[in-house]
């Protein structure tokens, strides 16, 4: 699996796929200081960068030529990027953007036709062999309790004896 590993370039493909799957503006009632797919770019790059809002904030503040390629003329404030947030991770947004993914990766040929399995991409950004040490300890525990449970049934319980 190839990864990015520049943020403009992240940005600039994010921002590339948010312009043909979402619209502009979520209602005719918007202010429209700032499209859908520029807060979907911005989003996109704070996960790439691992930052908080705030800091996502920060670093567009401080990289106008970024901005300046996804037409932003100011920086998103950061409560904006929140409520952003909420509203393009809902399913049907996402589903058209995982959508037209596929379709990218199928005129990349990554994908080939006629293929009967289902399809999945990873959209984390992490090599497939990846985990984090929280997962290697939540499976070492699982494994644990199930010979623990193995055990357990595999013998009989003593039957207790009434005094009497």
């Amino acid at each position: 699996m190839i990864t990015c590993k520049s943020p403009r370039k992240v940005l600039n493909r994010a921002f590339e796929l948010a312009s043909e799957c979402l619209p502009d503006h979520g209602s005719k009632f918007s202010r429209k200081d700032f499209t859908q797919p520029q807060l979907f770019a911005c989003l996109v790059l704070r996960e790439h960068q691992k930052k908080s809002y705030r800091g996502i904030e920060a670093l567009l503040e401080d990289a106008p030529h970024w901005r300046a390629d996804i037409g932003l003329t100011r920086t998103p404030d950061h409560n904006t990027l929140c409520r952003a947030f909420g509203e393009l991770i809902k399913p049907g947004p996402i589903n058209s953007m995982l959508d037209q993914t596929a379709a990218w990766a199928k005129a990349r040929g990554m994908l080939r036709d006629g293929i009967p399995k289902p399809l999945a991409i990873d959209s984390s950004m992490f090599e497939s062999r990846h985990v984090s040490r929280h997962f290697e300890k939540r499976c070492r525990q699982t494994a644990a309790a199930a010979a623990k449970k193995a055990k357990r049934s595999g013998k009989s319980r003593p039957t207790r004896l009434a005094a009497g």
